[in-house]
């Protein structure tokens, strides 16, 4: 029987255990840093602690965008209250004194309030129950964002309680809606690093705030950034050194240490013919590797470093 018939035969579940006992078991390096009680760094996916953490990661991530957008994406508001409509029920009944049902030019059926008492029990005795429920419970338009509190129709109680129709809630709301700033942190608009979901109320308050769920984010930053595989990451942003230049008096100086690329650069005189290259992060700043005169910059040799104007 040759190698491929027995190969053919065997479990394919048993294969995979075999696979992932070896990717676990076999690496004599990881077993000593555990034994040692030394942080296991994971040098293969293999490792369960890697799975968790991007599992960790990827919940995080989720719940963020999905907070950012009910936070950003507004509740619809209602028609009825950007068109006021109860007070065209007002206009309807107001001319109803020229329709049959009220007029006395045939002889009165009805009474002359007849159409008002009809719009209020078939329709606006539901509208406005149907508003509070839906609409009315936080304080203004935009779906409670603070650039409509200040804009609201309020459902009359009755169709006798109108006036003549004029409504600009649309128009008031359109140019609230166009002036929004994302990061006007009236409420929660801005955009957290996960930290601060952990330490605050749910950032989800539109229309009305949340429950708290902070242990379940602090739970997964534990898992994602704290305990797993990868722990004291070494990434540096080098945030510190972008500021902007200091130009007072027309001299303007570069900060912060000039940062390697593992590029060794092959030059011609003047100046070195080979230099390890790096670069300046600072705006309007640039590395020069010494040992020659600076271009436009006058004088004699300058020393390796970061420099501008």
């Amino acid at each position: 029987m040759n190698i491929a018939t027995i190969l053919s035969r065997v479990n394919p579940m048993l294969m995979l255990l075999l696979i992932l006992f070896a990717c676990i078991t076999l690496n004599p390096a990881k077993v000593h840093a555990a034994a040692a009680g030394a942080p296991v760094i994971a040098d293969s996916p293999c490792d369960e602690k890697y799975y968790e953490s991007m599992a960790a990661r990827a919940w995080l991530e989720a719940q963020r965008e999905i907070t950012q957008n009910q936070n950003i994406i507004l509740k619809p508001d209602s028609v009825f209250e950007y068109t006021c409509f109860d007070r065209l029920l007002w206009e309807l009944a107001d001319h109803a004194d020229q329709m049959l049902s009220d007029t006395s030019n045939y002889g009165s059926p009805l009474g002359s309030s007849s159409m008002d008492d009809a719009l209020e029990d078939l329709i606006l005795g539901s509208l406005k129950p149907y508003m509070e429920e839906n609409f009315e419970y936080y304080p203004g338009l935009l779906g409670g964002h603070p650039a409509g509190l200040a804009i609201k129709h309020t459902v009359q109680a009755n169709v006798s309680a109108g006036s003549p129709y004029s409504c600009d809630i649309m128009s008031r709301v359109w140019h609230a809606a166009k002036c929004i700033n994302i990061f006007t942190e009236s409420e929660y608009d801005g955009f957290y690093p996960f930290e601060e979901y952990a330490s605050n109320d749910d950032k989800r308050h539109l229309p009305t705030a949340c429950t708290p769920i902070a242990s379940e984010w602090t739970n997964n930053i534990n898992v994602a950034l704290v305990s797993g595989p990868w722990t004291n990451d070494p990434v540096q942003t080098y945030l510190g050194q972008l500021a902007a230049q200091d130009c007072a008096g027309g001299n303007c100086p570069c900060s912060g240490d000039p940062i390697p690329t593992g590029v060794e650069v092959t030059g011609q005189s003047p100046g070195p013919i080979n230099y390890n290259e790096f670069v300046c992060l600072q705006a309007g700043c640039r590395y020069h590797p010494g040992g020659s005169p600076l271009t436009g910059g006058g004088g004699g040799d300058v020393a390796a470093g970061c420099y501008g104007k």
